[in-house]
């Protein structure tokens, strides 16, 4: 799909990937960017710079955890820019201290309501919306390389993230049906404010790799959406090891 001209929904866009893939689609001509994100401060911010490249930004401050709360913005997105084609669900956190077993409980739920059920609930809302347009769309979801194995210091971390993962697949049939598709972008260690820099057990993979910035993930996630033979599956973003 092309960018240039399509209206555009990214949750989590107050910084870090999401940030950089707001700024992305306005740079490549996308004509509405809906920003979605907990803190106001940093949306104005995004939404400033987005305008700056001649698209229109529309600012959404939205809880993700609560399931109505992603319907609403939806509703209110659909609304406001009479459809939206490109759609990405990236809102997420990690549980941060104390490490697993001695995880607090209401972050792991909080894990488990922001990064997966808020990303199923955006997910088949864009779909129920899309169809009801007979309308093409491309819908990327954020997961991670920590849903390819066992995270034991933030297991919620990458049950999250593995669930995305699944349901991103699960979601494979709809490109022939409806000429929806639904992807994944799974990052490795990306410089942005939820990776606990200074927790010990992460010490011994920071050692050794190059950590990416925001920005590349922007770039596979346009090659996602520019691609239309990828569909229900991931695309992986590694870390290139560090230099000896």
């Amino acid at each position: 799909m092309e960018i240039k001209g399509k209206n555009t929904l990214v949750t989590g866009a107050g910084q870090g990937i999401g940030e950089a893939c707001a700024m992305m689609l306005s740079a490549n001509g996308a004509a509405k960017v809906v920003l979605a994100d907990i803190n106001e401060a940093n949306l104005n911010q995004v939404a400033e710079a987005v305008r700056a490249t001649g698209a229109e930004a529309i600012i959404r401050v939205c809880d993700v955890s609560k399931p109505e709360n992603v319907i609403q913005l939806f509703e209110e997105a659909e609304a406001e820019t009479g459809g939206l084609d490109i759609v990405h669900n990236n809102a997420g956190i990690m549980t941060g201290e104390p490490d697993f077993p001695d995880t607090v409980m209401e972050k792991m739920i909080a894990v488990i309501n922001i990064n997966l059920i808020a990303m199923m609930v955006g997910t088949r809302k864009a779909i129920e919306q899309m169809r009801a347009r007979n309308a093409p769309g491309v819908i990327i979801n954020t997961a991670s390389v920590a849903a390819f194995g066992p995270m034991p210091a933030d297991p919620a971390y990458s049950t999250s993230k593995a669930g995305i993962l699944n349901f991103t697949q699960s979601c494979q049939p709809l490109h022939e049906r409806f000429n929806i598709r639904v992807m994944a972008v799974c990052p490795g260690v990306v410089d942005t404010a939820i990776v606990p820099h200074d927790a010990e057990w992460l010490q011994p993979s920071l050692a050794a790799i190059k950590i990416m910035q925001p920005g590349d993930i922007a770039n596979a996630v346009k090659g996602i959406i520019e691609d239309d033979t990828l569909a229900g599956d991931q695309v992986t973003v590694q870390n290139e090891p560090a230099e000896a």
